[in-house]
């Protein structure tokens, strides 16, 4: 079964951004403030509107993005869910925004090249330019890393993505879908599910990691991240139920299922204690699998068609 399925363009557009405008369920309703007198309300109302305020001319600018960091890092504590949420959203909109100007400063062959020789997988932009000698990269890594992105390398080539892992701090002050969204883009920024057209996670990574997603789909229906949550889960279907090239659900050889899928697969659905539309899928797949001996056949097929359609190459 040598198909190819277009998984790289759809996590790329997970990772360049969507969505940019708010929802009401994004911007949760400020705190009860009964009991509290009228003047404190006000004083503190003015001064959270007065620091959000100034955070929006660092916010909007491309060229401001470390000042912009240092003072969400430095300010978010005081602005209440709201404006903290909104705040946070921005600045994910312009790392998105940015990026594809970050990756052309790093696709040059010659800070390719010197990025090969200094490179270690795990470590900051902040560490890796102390391990160079060459002053321009040393500029650069620093600059990207102070703007909030981080390394990544696949097939052979280095590029930047955006540090969702600093992003965690925000999650205190922000409305409860952005602080679970946060969470869930976290997790991808920190261990990527694959490289080089393969998986580098376990399958039962893989399906945590969708029934995480679609939990946050049903929780949120109308969250401002929604949509980008919705084409990461539909990535991770296809990693549950087809895998990827390098490393296919199905072996090309005999077209049986891979062993460690079906472990992990059938664990999961021993455990299971809630109805879902993702183990519902995968509860028939695995229940007309048993029956054929786990092996690839056209019942399998149209099963995948009906219920994990893909485009296919």
């Amino acid at each position: 079964m040598n198909k190819k399925f277009s998984i790289l363009t759809a996590a790329v557009a997970v990772a360049i951004g969507l969505n940019a405008g708010a929802s009401n369920q994004a911007f949760a309703a400020a705190p009860s403030t009964e009991g509290t007198k009228p003047s404190t309300i006000t004083t503190r109302s003015s001064h959270a509107e007065a620091v959000y305020r100034a955070s929006l001319p660092l916010l909007n600018s491309a060229d401001q993005l470390p000042k912009a960091i240092s003072y969400l890092n430095h300010n978010m504590y005081a602005v209440g869910s709201y404006r903290a949420t909104i705040m946070t959203l921005k600045l994910e909109n312009t790392h998105k925004a940015v990026l594809s100007s970050w990756k052309s400063k790093f696709s040059s062959s010659d800070v390719q090249r010197k990025l090969s020789a200094v490179y270690k997988p795990g470590l900051s932009m902040t560490l890796l330019a102390k391990e160079t000698q060459d002053g321009q990269l040393r500029i650069l890594l620093e600059t990207a890393g102070e703007s909030g992105y981080k390394l990544e390398r696949m097939e052979g080539s280095f590029f930047p993505v955006i540090d969702y892992g600093a992003y965690r701090k925000y999650k205190l002050y922000v409305t409860d879908d952005i602080r679970d969204y946060i969470s869930i883009m976290a997790v991808e920024s920190e261990l990527p599910s694959a490289k080089d057209n393969g998986l580098i996670i376990a399958w039962t990574e893989v399906a945590s990691r969708a029934l995480s997603q679609e939990s946050f789909i049903k929780a949120y229906p109308r969250s401002n991240r929604v949509t980008a949550v919705k084409l990461l889960y539909q990535m991770y279907l296809v990693y549950t139920f087809y895998g990827l090239n390098n490393t296919p659900l199905f072996h090309y050889d005999n077209l049986e299922m891979d062993l460690e899928a079906q472990k992990a697969y059938s664990v999961l659905l021993s455990k299971r204690e809630d109805q879902t539309p993702f183990l519902d899928k995968l509860e028939g797949f695995m229940l007309l699998l048993k029956e054929n001996g786990y092996t690839l056949d056209n019942a399998i097929e149209q099963y995948l068609g009906k219920e994990v359609p893909v485009e296919k190459e």
